[in-house]
């Protein structure tokens, strides 16, 4: 079993995930991102459900 070591992994692969593993990649920190479903998070996906919205109808 080959087993690969990473300096940092990404949770997620919303909006920030992407970015934030190009600039670890690019400081040369050797990064993994696990997304267990969509590429993009839910607003790219599905449509953005804004959270102040659903806080502010309660």
């Amino acid at each position: 079993m080959n087993i690969e070591k990473f300096d940092a992994i990404v949770v997620g692969a919303g909006q920030a995930g992407p970015a934030l593993c190009e600039a670890l990649s690019a400081n040369n920190v050797k990064t993994a991102m696990i997304e267990r479903s969509h590429f993009g998070g839910t607003c790219v996906n599905y449509g953005c459900i804004p959270t102040k919205t659903l806080i502010a109808s309660e």
